[in-house]
C-alpha cells in the first residue's frame, strides 16, 4: 500500500513557516525526562525527504506511545503542532516542534519499514533554505497592564501580546526568553510563615495552555503585586519567571518544572478571544474503582452531590486553628459512592439541596477505620455543576434514575452491625443479622480459610488503559477491542476475578475477588499469574492448590442480588490479610472473658 507524505513539510516547518496537517512517518521514539505521568517523549519524524530528531510529544498523548498504538514505522498526521525556540547548551538555539493532536493512519506493524530515504534535517540546511512566510498572527487587541518593573524597560505588559507565545510543555530552565499565554486553574488563599529566618507570605497558581500545565508561587513582594490582579479562569500573558524543578511533594500538577515569580516578571491579562486556552484538565477516575487505589493518592473525580452533612468546626491539634469542614456523598453511574470532605470557605458557602454536581481535581484519598474517602487540599479545584460532557452526561442519568440506583459506598464504615468495624463476626452471625438483606450492602469482617479456588476463569486479558478494566475482545488479528474505549489496541494488561469458597466454624460462603484483593490472597501480581496461565499451565494450577486451606481476616461486602428471578447473597472480598496470631489470640482471650464474666 503506498503513503503519501507530505515531502517538504519539515523545511518549512522548522524554518518558522506553516503546513497545515502534515502526514509524516514516525521513526523512533526515545524518553527525555520525567517518571510515571510525567514522563516527556522526542520523536524522529520523516516527511519523507527530511528527517528530524526534535519533535516533542505533548503528555497527552503518551498513552499512545506507552499502549503501542503508535509505534516505530507509523505512519501519522500531525493535526495540531506549534514549534517553539529552545536554547541548546553552547550551541546557539534550536527550534523544536511540539505534537500536540495526532491522528495514526497506519500502524507501524503494518508499514513495516521506512519510507523514502530522507536526509537529516539540520540547523544549516534552515539557514541554506529559501525563506518560508510563517502564518500572520492576528493582530491582538491591547493587553491590560499588570505589571511593570523599572528594571525591565525592553519588555513591559503592552508588549505582551505581540510576542510569539511558547507552549507551557517547552519551557525549561536553560532558556530564559518566552513569553506563555496560559489560563489560571485555581489561586491559593495567601499563607504566611514565621521560623528562625524570618518572616514571609506566599500565594501559588495552577496555570495551563492546550499543551500542559505548571504551578507558578510569588513570594513576599510578588505575593503583594499579583495576588488581587490574578483572577481564577481569566487568561494571562506571563514572562521573566524562574524556573526549577518541581517538588512533587506539594503538587499533583503533571509538570517537572514550577515556575516563581521574580522581581523581573511581567504579567497582562488577555483581552483578546481566549476561548482557545482550555480550562481544567481532568483525568476522572470512577468513584467505584477509587477503592482500589492507595492512601494518599492524588485524583480527579466526578460525581452528583447526593447528599451533605451539616457544617462542623473542630480545632487543629497542632495548631489550636479552629476549623470548619462538611462532608458531601458523590454518587456517579459506576455504581459507587464516595465521601468528599471540604474545607474552611467552600466548606461554610457549600449548598447541596439541589445535588449539584461536583468535578473535584487534585483530591487525596485518605483512609480511617478501613473506609476510604477524599480529602480536598489547598491545591484542589472545585467545580459545581461545570460546563463539561461528563457533567451534563452525570445530571442526564442522577434525574433519569440514577438517584435510586443501589450504590456501593467504599467510605461506609465496614460492618453494618452493632460492634463496630474492627469486631470479627462469623457466617452464622452474619445470617442471624440479615447481612445484605437491605436496600445497600452491609461490611463486615471475618477470619475464615479459603477451602476451594475457582481457577479455570480466574485471569482475563483488559484493557492496557489505567482508568479502564473492561474485558477485551480478540480481534484475532493480533489486536484486541475494548467496547468501553471504542479503541482497538496491540496489548493488554491482565486482570483476575477469582470466584472461591471461604469457610468458617459455623458455614461458608461462596465468595468473588477482584485483582487486589485476589493478588493478596494468591501472593503474585495479575501480570506474573497471567503469563503463568499462558506458559507454564503447571505452575498455574499449583499456585491455586498451595493457597488452598490458607487463613486470612477477611472484610466483606454482602448484598442480596436477583438473578433470573431467584435471589442470590453476592459476597465480595474488599481485603484479604494474612493472621496476626498476636491480635487474635488477644480477641479470643478478650471474647473468653466476656463470655465467662470475667472483668478485663
Amino acid at each position: 500500500m503506498a503513503y503519501n507524505l507530505s515531502e517538504g513539510s519539515l523545511e518549512v516547518i522548522m524554518n518558522g513557516g506553516h503546513y497545515d496537517k502534515p502526514v509524516m512517518q514516525v521513526l523512533g521514539s526515545k524518553k527525555i525526562q520525567g517518571s510515571g505521568a510525567n514522563e516527556r517523549f522526542r520523536l524522529l519524524v520523516s516527511d519523507g525527504k527530511h528527517s528530524h530528531s526534535f519533535a516533542m510529544l505533548a503528555t497527552q498523548l503518551n498513552d499512545k506511545l506507552i499502549t503501542g498504538e503508535l509505534s516505530d514505522y507509523s505512519v501519522v498526521q500531525i493535526d495540531r503542532f506549534v514549534t517553539s525556540i529552545l536554547k541548546n547548551t553552547g550551541k546557539g538555539e534550536k527550534r523544536v516542534m511540539i505534537i500536540l493532536d495526532i491522528t495514526i493512519i497506519a500502524p507501524g506493524t503494518q508499514v513495516g519499514k521506512k519510507l523514502g530515504n530522507p536526509s537529516t534535517w539540520t540547523e544549516e540546511s534552515a539557514q541554506s533554505a529559501p525563506a518560508q512566510v510563517p502564518v500572520a498572527k492576528p493582530a491582538p487587541m491591547p493587553a491590560r497592564p499588570m505589571a511593570n518593573h523599572s528594571a525591565a524597560p525592553a519588555l513591559d505588559s503592552s508588549m505582551l501580546s505581540s510576542q510569539m507565545t511558547h507552549p507551557i510543555a517547552s519551557l525549561s530552565p536553560y532558556q530564559n526568553k518566552w513569553v506563555i499565554k496560559a489560563r489560571v486553574m485555581t489561586k491559593s488563599a495567601i499563607r504566611t510563615w514565621s521560623n528562625a529566618k524570618g518572616e514571609g507570605k506566599l500565594f501559588s497558581m495552577d496555570l495551563c495552555d492546550e499543551s500542559g500545565e505548571i504551578r507558578a508561587t510569588a513570594f513576599r513582594n510578588e505575593c503583594d503585586r499579583f495576588y488581587d490582579m490574578i483572577q481564577v479562569d481569566k487568561v494571562y500573558y506571563i514572562s521573566r519567571c524562574q524556573l526549577k524543578t518541581a517538588n512533587k511533594q506539594y503538587t499533583s500538577i503533571k509538570n517537572d518544572y514550577e515556575m516563581t515569580l521574580t522581581p523581573d516578571t511581567v504579567i497582562a491579562e488577555c483581552m483578546e478571544d481566549a476561548s482557545c486556552v482550555p480550562t481544567i484538565k481532568y483525568e476522572f477516575l470512577p468513584i467505584s474503582e477509587i477503592a482500589n487505589k492507595g492512601v494518599d493518592t492524588i485524583l480527579d473525580t466526578i460525581g452528583v452531590c447526593k447528599m451533605a452533612s451539616d457544617l462542623q468546626e473542630l480545632t487543629a491539634r497542632s495548631t489550636g486553628k479552629q476549623l470548619k469542614k462538611r462532608e458531601v456523598t458523590l454518587v456517579d453511574s459506576s455504581g459507587g459512592a464516595i465521601a468528599l470532605t471540604l474545607w474552611g470557605k467552600e466548606a461554610e458557602s457549600f449548598d447541596g439541596n439541589a445535588n449539584p454536581v461536583i468535578a473535584a481535581k487534585g483530591a487525596r484519598l485518605t483512609e480511617f477505620n478501613g473506609s476510604k474517602s477524599l480529602s480536598c487540599l489547598a491545591s484542589t479545584m472545585l467545580r459545581l455543576n461545570p460546563d463539561l460532557p461528563e457533567a451534563h452526561k452525570l445530571r442526564g442519568w442522577y434525574d433519569n434514575g440514577g438517584a435510586d440506583m443501589d450504590v456501593v459506598n467504599i467510605s461506609a464504615r465496614a460492618g453494618g452491625y452493632a460492634g463496630g468495624s474492627s469486631d470479627w463476626i462469623t457466617f452464622s452471625e452474619a445470617e442471624e443479622k440479615q447481612l445484605g438483606s437491605g436496600n445497600k450492602g452491609d461490611y463486615y469482617s471475618l477470619l475464615g480459610v479459603l477451602t476451594f479456588t475457582f481457577a479455570d476463569n480466574a485471569v482475563y486479558k483488559a484493557c492496557p488503559q489505567e482508568q479502564c478494566n473492561k474485558k477485551l475482545v480478540d480481534q484475532e488479528n493480533g489486536l484486541f477491542r475494548c467496547e468501553k474505549c471504542n479503541r482497538e489496541y496491540p496489548n493488554y494488561k491482565y486482570r483476575l476475578l477469582l470466584g472461591a469458597n471461604v469457610s468458617d466454624p459455623t458455614g461458608d460462603q461462596r465468595i468473588t475477588a477482584f485483582s487486589e484483593a485476589a493478588e493478596a490472597m494468591l501472593g503474585k501480581n495479575s501480570a506474573d499469574i497471567g503469563r503463568l496461565f499462558e506458559y507454564d499451565k503447571a505452575a498455574y494450577a499449583q499456585l491455586f492448590e498451595d493457597v488452598k486451606f490458607r487463613t486470612f481476616v477477611f472484610k466483606f461486602r454482602t448484598k442480596m442480588e436477583v438473578y433470573s428471578d431467584e435471589a442470590r447473597l453476592k459476597t465480595t472480598v474488599m481485603s484479604a490479610t494474612p493472621v496476626d496470631y498476636k491480635e487474635a489470640n488477644a480477641r479470643f482471650i478478650k471474647n473468653i472473658k466476656a463470655l465467662s464474666g470475667v472483668e478485663i
